[in-house]
């Protein structure tokens, strides 16, 4: 099982590796905001958090104390994001002096950046709920909403307070698990790109 949920959360942090770096290297864009280059850490940012629900949702839902097991997915979600720096070094690197070797500080700052503040705050805002400190109500929801909007900037972090509620609220309804992380999906979309939204009015300019 150890290994199992490892290798699940490295998984699942590749694929958000692989999207961050196709968003960096492509030309998408609206207005004046736009998902290339430096526009493509709001992926992380967003999908990191957001990779902590279907993980812990899965691995909580077993019977028995399974703290261990989520957070060994996060350290396997750790590995996988970190690998953006990894997969660029190989794939396109910035200069020819760029090295797999020289990309291991950036593979380590990258987990502990997108994953590590995001998890934390996942995880307090899961004991908050499991252990009954606090109950999901609409005013709750509308709170937790604000906080993580105004923490959004640090690298997604605050996103986790949402991911962390919704795991909960996965726990208690298993039923809803899919529409729960749909929602969640969407609310994070929005709450992560808030203080972006006039750049989607903004015209952009000339494409080079």
């Amino acid at each position: 099982m150890i290994a199992i949920v490892i290798l699940a959360g490295y998984l699942v942090g590749l694929i958000v590796a692989l999207l961050t770096i196709g968003a960096e290297n492509s030309r998408i864009a609206f207005g004046g905001y736009a998902l290339y280059g430096n526009g493509a850490l709001i992926v992380p940012a967003i999908l990191a958090p957001y990779a902590l629900y279907p993980g812990w949702a899965w691995v909580l839902a077993h019977e028995g104390d399974r703290r261990l097991e989520a957070g060994l997915y996060v350290l396997g979600l750790y590995f996988g994001v970190g690998s953006i720096s990894i997969l660029e070094a190989a794939w396109f690197p910035q200069s020819a002096d760029v090295t797999l070797l020289s990309a291991l500080p950036g593979f380590a700052l990258t987990g502990a950046l997108f994953v590590i503040p995001a998890a934390v705050f996942a995880a307090g805002t899961l004991w908050l709920v499991r252990s009954g400190h606090v109950a999901i109500t609409p005013l709750t929801v509308a709170f937790g909403i604000i906080i993580a909007a105004l923490t959004a900037l640090l690298f997604g972090a605050g996103l986790g307070i949402l991911a962390g509620g919704a795991v909960a609220l996965a726990l208690q309804q298993p039923a809803r698990r899919i529409t729960i992380g749909a929602a969640l999906f969407a609310l994070l979309v929005v709450v992560g790109n808030a203080p972006f939204i006039p750049a989607l009015f903004t015209p952009s300019g000339p494409t080079p």
